[in-house]
């Protein structure tokens, strides 16, 4: 298996080159061009906003806020300024592709490649994340599949970018992994005319681990094109996607006291006994997109425009264990079951048709009419019968169709946004947000947002059949309701966050089970949905804030939360902080740019939610609290012209501070952990 996935690989880089070197010729974009922005509150000011974006496929015919140099090519000259190397992404804005080397870069050199502070890593690569943020998994579904914690580097339909590039531009990203293995992330995009871009793009994943039955190899695939005509009337972009997340599960582990002593033969983790030793899961999707949109009239200033979206999804989660009861001195850690062997299967396809007739004014803004159509099923390889030998369906079926409206204002020093959907056949739900933000002059910007929403269940929640005897229900329980109030304050002082949310009608998972070990941990996870009727309080405060002395540097973020409820039922951290020292400078006549430091990472203690392996998400617990411990990285990052090359030592202080560190009660957070690291961009 190991030589496929390294076949696949090789298969795959191959390719890249070949496209790479055929594409080269690729001529310099013609002058005058213009790049686009969006809504977005930056570390500086808050970005202007293009009012057309959200009706626009694309919207790289008509940018209007940035002027770009001209270029006079020369022969042999094909590389144009990085300015016009445009990438548009319909939630983050426009940006262009980065070759800086900062802190931001350093922060991001994970498997996600993404900023993960309010997210704790298990010690695996491709393994899930603990969730200090208890919004940092936002999943913008009608209806969610569920198996919340398969999804953390699932790509979705917001993640994917679209470019538009003067010559062919690709990027490579290598990252060194836990144990045997290697993280791989490619992408290539080329013009072959100004209107026509197309990209193609993986991330593959493998990584052994330190424990026992933890091996993760994980693959995103993307590819996709953009384009728009001659008069700019029509536009449209789409892509399609193939991803498999591949865990083996050990549920971790079953005596948590050897890990927390480490003496040998324990400080080899391979030692350490854990609950499932031939457990797998295999979370698939596949996803076709389509989104385009036309201009019916032919004025600039005045514009009728109509905009479809289609979308076709189709997810797989496949739950494999040979032996459920391995160990014959103690009860089967997750309940009694049909066999002794498990295969869980679940099909899961949707279609989403939306489309938005709008008229967009220079003068008054631009408003919008919605309407969507939604199809899914959810469907079982099982058949399962109640105690009364009735069978249970194995299947469900949802046909939803939404109405909405929206209207977007952008000035120079104001954007309002307001969106509004409402479903009128099939299962109720409400949508309603309202986003302003303020450029108050060049230096200070303000952005408040207001969200309500009424979320039908997720499918795990209202629908779950398994070889094991106690995970089988199927529930009518009432929607979520949220009500949220976030606001955003930058300044070159401080740059200040601060949510207020009310929750109702709160899901989550619960454990039924009462024996606990001699460490205070639950010897067996049976687990059964449950709806808090009260209502949660959570409040959130953040503020980030970097100083620098000269060639040194020092970056903080702290992060405040409070929740009040009368149950555990939303258990978060009060404090979560980082804090980076580093120094940067030039060397050897400023061929090379290099930053080095230390980042501190820490959360106080709180109860932890448990990792549950055969629902791919998370249990709520109030036994045993965890945190408290600090974590030290070490990091020294380097660019020459477009390359950067990372040497981090994660944790690196985890032998002196004690063996106290988890990500949830089973499961300990990874040892010291040496990384290796590059990211080079190509233009030419």
């Amino acid at each position: 298996m190991y030589f496929c996935v390294k076949f696949a690989s090789m298969r795959f880089i191959l390719t890249f080159v070949l496209l790479f070197s055929v594409t080269c010729f690729a001529q310099v974009r013609k002058s005058g061009q213009k790049i686009k922005s969006r809504t977005t509150l930056n570390t500086t000011r808050v970005g202007k906003a293009n009012s057309v974006d959200r009706f626009s496929s694309v919207n790289l015919s008509d940018n209007d806020s940035l002027k770009v140099k001209k270029i006079i090519t020369k022969a042999g000259d094909t590389v144009a300024p990085i300015s016009q190397y445009k990438i548009f992404n319909e939630i983050k804005g426009t940006s262009t592709f980065d070759t800086i080397l900062n802190l931001k870069k350093q922060y991001a050199f994970n498997y996600l490649r993404d900023d993960t502070f309010g997210k704790l890593q298990f010690n695996n690569d491709g393994q899930t994340f603990q969730s200090l943020d208890p919004n940092s998994l936002n999943v913008n579904n009608t209806i969610n599949v569920g198996f919340n914690a398969r999804r953390f580097s699932y790509l979705t339909k917001e993640d994917i970018s679209y470019y538009s590039v003067p010559t062919p531009a690709s990027e490579l990203f290598y990252r060194s992994v836990t144990g045997k293995g290697q993280n791989l992330d490619a992408l290539i995009t080329m013009n072959t005319s100004e209107k026509f871009n197309m990209f193609l793009g993986y991330r593959g994943l493998r990584s052994q681990g330190k424990y026992v039955n933890q091996l993760t190899s994980n693959g995103n695939f993307r590819i996709g094109s953009s384009f728009f005509t001659k008069n700019k009337r029509y536009q449209f972009k789409n892509h399609i996607t193939f991803q498999d997340i591949s865990n083996e599960e050990n549920g971790g582990l079953v005596f948590t006291n050897n890990f927390e002593s480490s003496n040998e033969p324990f400080n080899n983790r391979e030692n350490l006994r854990v609950q499932t030793a031939d457990a797998k899961t295999l979370f698939k999707g596949l996803r076709g997109y389509f989104d385009h949109s036309f201009q019916f009239n032919k004025s600039e200033s005045n514009k009728a425009l109509l905009r479809h979206q289609f979308t076709y999804e189709y997810f797989s989660n496949v739950y494999q264990q040979a032996n459920s009861k391995p160990f014959l001195d103690r009860d089967a850690y997750f309940g009694e079951t049909f066999a002794l062997g498990i295969y869980d299967k679940v099909r899961h396809t949707r279609f989403e048709n939306t489309f938005d007739l709008a008229f967009d004014s220079k003068a008054i803004g631009l408003f919008a009419v919605s309407a969507g159509i939604y199809n899914f099923s959810h469907r079982y390889e099982s058949i399962v019968f109640d105690e009364n030998s009735n069978k249970i369906p194995n299947q469900l079926k949802d046909d939803i169709i939404t109405l909405g409206g929206s209207y977007m204002l952008n000035k120079e020093h104001v954007v309002a946004d307001a969106y509004f959907k409402q479903s009128v056949v099939g299962r109720s739900l409400t949508d309603l947000k309202i986003n302003a933000a303020f450029n108050l002059n060049e230096s200070y910007g303000i952005e408040a947002t207001y969200q309500l929403e009424s979320k039908i269940p997720d499918y795990t929640y209202q629908f779950f059949q398994s070889g094991y005897i106690g995970l089988n229900w199927l529930n009518d329980f009432s929607n979520e309701k949220y009500s949220t109030l976030n606001a955003k304050v930058s300044s070159p002082f401080i740059n200040l966050e601060g949510t207020y949310q009310l929750i109702t009608d709160k899901l989550y998972f619960t454990n039924n089970a009462t024996a606990v070990d001699a460490n205070g941990r639950f010897t067996q996870l049976l687990v059964t949905p449950e709806q808090y009727g009260k209502v949660i309080n959570y409040f959130m405060v953040k503020a980030q804030k970097e100083f620098t002395f000269g060639k040194w540097g020092l970056d903080n973020t702290i992060m405040f939360q409070q929740v009040v409820q009368d149950e555990n039922i939303l258990n978060v951290p009060q404090i979560v902080t980082r804090n980076t020292v580093y120094f940067q400078d030039y060397a050897f006549n400023k061929a090379l740019f290099f930053q080095t430091g230390f980042i501190f990472n820490y959360f106080t203690k709180y109860y932890a939610n448990e990792y549950h392996q055969v629902l791919g998400d998370f249990v709520v617990q109030d036994q045993v609290k965890l945190g408290n411990f600090p974590m030290f990285d070490f990091f020294l990052n380097v660019k020459i012209k477009t390359a950067q090359i990372y040497i981090n030592v994660d944790h690196f202080n985890s032998m002196l501070t004690g063996y106290n560190y988890y990500n949830t009660p089973t499961y300990p957070y990874r040892d010291l952990t040496f990384r290796l690291g590059m990211k080079w961009n190509f233009f030419n």
